[in-house]
C-alpha cells in the first residue's frame, strides 16, 4: 500500500475527535466540550425525544433567555459512568450563536447528561430545566436516586456465596471489549482495499468517483461505516423541480431526481430516505444507503478540503440518530456539499446542479459508540482504491489526480495522530 494512493475518510475524525479530546479528569460538562466557555449562544432549539418518539421542538429566539439557559449549563456537573437507558426522555438544547455555529447538549430526564455516546450521573440539571422552563417526570428522578443509592450499598456490603444449587451466569447483554468483538482482516474488493471487520457483510455500488461502500456487523447492524464518493444531483427546491417537469419530456429521467433545500451534511443525511428512493427508481444498480432517522446535529465543525473551490458547504459533525432497527445512535460524518451553478426560468433556479462528495460515516448504538468507533475508524481510513483504478479513472474523466494526491498527503499526515487522540478520548 503506497504513500500516494491512499483515498480514505481521516479527514472525517481530525476536527471533531481534536475538539472532543482532552487530557486529564474533568468534572464539569463545560470542561468535556471544546469550546463552550467561549461560545455565545444567540438562540435555543430543545428538542424531546423518547425512544422513537419525537415531539415538536421548541424554539428560544430571544438571546437573553437563550444565555441564561446556557449559562445553568456551565454549573453542571459530571459523576460517575451509568447505564444507558432508552426508556427516559430525552432532552436536546441545541444552541446557535450568531455565526451559524452550534453545539448541543443532551440531558435525560432523570437528571443524568449524555456526552459523546456516555450517560453521566450530574449535578446542576434541574437549573438548567427550571431555566428552561421545563418539568421532568420528579417520579423518574426519585427512582434514579433510589437506583443509585441501591447500587451503592451493593458496591460496600461483603459478597455473599449463593446456595450450592444457584448458578450464576454473566448478563446475556454484557458488551466484549473491541478487541474481542472485531479483529480487522485484509479484504480485496477488486479495485480497492481496506481492513475490515472479520465477518462483517460490505456492499459496493457507484463507480470511479461515485464509488460508494456500505459495511456492517451481521450480529449487530446497527454498528457500520461507509462512504459515499458522489450523491446527486438534486434539485434545489421543490418548486424548481415542479417546473422542471412541467417543462420536461415524459421520457426524461431528471424528473426523478431528489430535492436538496439544505445545503448542508446534515441536510444532505436526513434527506436520504428520498435520495434513496429517487435512486432506487433511476439507477440500474441496486444499492442500500445507511437509514437515518431523526438526526439531531450535536456538534458542527466547519472544514476545508480540496474540494472547497465547488463547494457552499462542507462540515463534520456528531450526530444523535435513530437507526432502522429503532435504536438510540452516535454517528461521525464528514461530507461537503457542491453547487455546479444554475440557471433561473421565472425566479426559480430549475437546474438540478446540487451535489454531494465524499461523505464518510460511523455508526453505532449510543451505549457501544466509544467502545467501538477507534476500530471503525481504523477499518475506514485503511480504504484505498488500487492505483490501476485510480489511473483509469482519471483516464475516463471522473477523478481529478490532484484530488486524490491531496486527500493522500492530507491522511498520511492525519491519521497517526486523529487515531491517538480518539483513542485518548474515549480513555477519560
Amino acid at each position: 500500500m503506497t504513500r500516494t494512493k491512499r483515498m480514505t475518510a481521516a479527514v472525517l475524525t481530525l476536527v471533531l475527535l481534536l475538539n472532543f479530546a482532552g487530557c486529564g479528569a474533568k468534572n464539569t460538562l463545560f470542561d468535556r466540550v471544546s469550546g463552550a466557555g467561549k461560545f455565545a449562544a444567540e438562540s435555543l432549539t430543545i428538542y424531546e425525544e423518547k425512544e422513537s418518539f419525537a415531539a415538536e421542538p421548541k424554539t428560544v429566539r430571544d438571546a437573553k433567555q437563550a444565555e441564561v439557559i446556557f449559562g445553568a449549563l456551565k454549573d453542571v456537573t459530571l459523576g460517575e459512568v451509568v447505564k444507558t437507558d432508552d426508556k427516559y426522555t430525552r432532552y436536546i438544547f441545541t444552541f446557535a450563536d450568531a455565526s451559524g455555529s452550534k453545539m448541543s447538549f443532551t440531558l435525560r430526564e432523570d437528571g443524568c447528561v449524555v456526552l459523546g455516546g456516555k450517560t453521566y450521573d450530574a449535578l446542576g440539571t434541574d437549573t438548567v430545566f427550571e431555566a428552561a422552563g421545563i418539568d421532568p417526570d420528579e417520579e423518574t428522578a426519585e427512582s434514579k436516586t433510589e437506583a443509585s443509592s441501591e447500587a451503592s450499598n451493593a458496591q460496600t456490603e461483603p459478597e455473599v456465596t449463593p446456595e450450592p444449587e444457584v448458578t450464576v451466569t454473566p448478563e446475556p447483554t454484557a458488551e466484549p471489549t473491541p478487541e474481542a468483538t472485531y479483529t480487522l482482516v485484509d479484504y480485496d474488493g477488486g479495485v480497492f482495499t481496506m481492513q475490515l471487520p472479520q465477518g462483517w457483510q460490505i456492499i459496493t455500488g457507484g463507480e470511479y468517483a461515485g464509488y460508494s461502500i456500505r459495511a456492517w456487523d451481521p450480529n449487530d447492524p446497527d454498528v457500520q461505516i461507509f462512504y459515499y464518493g458522489e450523491l446527486g444531483p438534486y434539485f434545489k427546491s421543490a418548486e424548481a423541480k415542479a417546473q422542471y417537469q412541467s417543462m420536461s419530456t415524459s421520457n426524461d429521467p431528471l424528473t426523478y431526481l431528489p430535492v436538496l433545500e439544505d445545503p448542508t451534511l446534515a441536510g444532505c443525511l436526513n434527506a436520504m430516505d428520498d435520495y434513496q428512493d429517487a435512486y432506487d427508481g433511476i439507477m440500474p444498480q441496486s444499492f442500500a444507503f445507511a437509514k437515518i432517522q431523526n438526526m439531531t446535529v450535536l456538534s458542527e465543525t466547519p472544514i476545508t478540503t480540496p474540494l472547497a473551490s465547488y463547494a457552499v458547504s462542507e462540515a463534520s459533525i456528531l450526530a444523535s440518530l435513530t437507526s432502522e432497527t429503532g435504536a438510540a445512535c452516535t454517528g461521525m460524518f464528514e461530507g461537503s456539499i457542491l453547487d455546479a451553478g444554475g440557471y433561473e426560468i421565472n425566479g426559480v433556479d430549475v437546474t438540478p446542479s446540487r451535489g454531494a462528495a465524499n461523505i464518510f460515516g460511523i455508526i453505532a448504538p449510543e451505549g457501544k459508540f466509544e467502545t467501538v468507533a477507534p476500530i471503525l475508524i481504523q477499518s475506514l481510513t485503511s480504504f484505498t482504491f488500487t492505483d490501476e483504478y485510480i489511473q483509469e479513472a482519471i483516464r475516463q474523466g471522473n477523478m481529478q489526480a490532484e484530488n486524490a494526491a491531496e486527500v493522500s498527503r492530507r491522511n498520511n499526515e492525519m491519521m497517526e495522530r486523529v487515531v491517538n487522540d480518539f483513542c485518548e478520548y474515549i480513555r477519560q
